[in-house]
Order: structure tokens, then sequence, then C-alpha cells
């Protein structure tokens, strides 16, 4: 049981940590690079809303995440870019793979020949989203769900089928979920998505919930340390 004096704090904090989970995915990597099969990003919880923003360039020309599962899954999955302008036309290339998938032909070395391609140079009108705590503006310009039949080990690969390679996130899952933890780092990952997106400005969000959050753990900091020199 809570002490009396960190309850309200504690209370606080988790009422912070739903809000922003309503509207946000938990950044799973920011600009590292996973640009082969063997080097993927293992990401755990694939029903949780997670994402990773990719850097590609000429070396590093795709970002590869993996996962297993236990039992026949459904895998949620969005693709999209930074509003930059640069990107207006850049329209990279998606793809689940794993056991149980139907056969498709990717221009790369895979672990399975079985997945789902999705391309999308034919999106003429990616959807705009705005994230309001790191006030980001993307362009998404894919949306999708896909049944995964088989216990095993899966892939998700985006990548840039012509060149030059450029900017690009995935996002798989759908349950928001934050912690402690993510909003101990909430003030640095502002700043890296930001600077993904290419914008140098305090976003304005920080001056109503960002700031909020920072008031928050400062409470429950100085309560821990309080009740910590009480003993």
């Amino acid at each position: 049981m809570l002490p009396a004096k960190r309850a309200p704090v504690v209370a606080i904090l988790l009422l912070l940590s739903a809000h922003i989970a309503a509207d946000a995915h938990k950044p799973v990597a920011i600009g590292e690079t996973y640009s082969t099969f063997n080097e993927a990003l293992r990401v755990d919880e694939i029903d949780v809303s997670q994402v990773a923003y990719a850097a590609l360039d000429d070396t590093h020309r795709a970002i590869w995440l993996t996962f297993e599962i236990g039992i026949p899954t459904r895998l949620g999955l969005s693709l999209g870019l930074p509003v930059i302008e640069r990107l207006v036309e850049y329209r990279p290339s998606l793809a689940v793979i794993g056991p149980g998938l139907p056969r498709i032909d990717l221009p790369f070395e895979a672990p399975a020949t079985g997945g789902f391609l999705f391309e999308t140079e034919s999106v003429g009108e990616p959807r705009f989203f705005h994230e309001p705590f790191t006030g980001t503006d993307s362009w998404i310009l894919l949306e999708a769900s896909v049944d995964l039949p088989e216990p095993g080990v899966y892939y998700v690969v985006a990548w840039a089928p012509t060149e030059p390679a450029d900017k690009l996130w995935i996002a798989i899952g759908t349950r928001e979920q934050f912690g402690f933890g993510d909003l101990l780092s909430f003030g640095t990952i502002i700043q890296q998505v930001r600077d993904f997106h290419e914008i140098a400005s305090e976003p304005s969000s920080l001056g109503s919930v960002g700031k909020l959050v920072f008031l928050g753990l400062s409470a429950v900091l100085i309560s821990l340390l309080v009740a910590g020199s009480s003993h």
C-alpha cells in the first residue's frame, strides 16, 4: 500500500500517462539502423502501439522489425513519413514476412518467402496526421491489419524501392500503454522525434500537457526523496 504522502502524486501521474497514451505511439527506435533481417529490432507485445522512426540512406535502405507469436494473431500496422517538403513524392514499401503466409517476391534477401506486400506508389494524397504531444506532422501512406496464421517468428520491413532512400516510420499495434519509465524520458523523446521531423522550435504542447507531465514527475521525485529522508 502506498504511503499517504505519495498516493496523490502517483495518482496524478497515472492520469497523465493515460492521457498521453490516448493519442501517442510508444517509440521503440528513433534513427537507429536495423537494415537487414539479421539485425532486426526485436519488439514484444505487438498489440501495444509502438513506432520505429528510420532515417534510411543509400547504405541502409531498409528497416527490419521482428517478433515471435505463440498463437494466431492479428497485427495492426501503419507506414508514414514526416511532413518534409522533399518527401512529398516519396513512396516507400512495406512487407510482413513469416510462416503460413502467401508467397511474395521481394527485391532483397528475406528469411522466408511468404508474406504480405504493400506498395504505396499509387497513394496520391496521404492522410495528414498531427501528433499533439511532440507537435509533429506526418503523412500516413498505409493503415492495415493482417492475420498471422501460425506460431513462429515474423518480420516487418519497410524500404525505399527507388532512390534516394529517406526517412519513414513504421507503427504496429493498437493498444496504448505507457509507464513511469516512459514519462521519465518524455522530454528527451519529444526532442528526438522533433529532430527526426526536422523541427527546431519548441512544440506548443509543452506549454500544457508536457509541462503538467514534468510537474507531475517532479512531484513524485520530491515525494520519494522526502519519504526516503524520513526513514
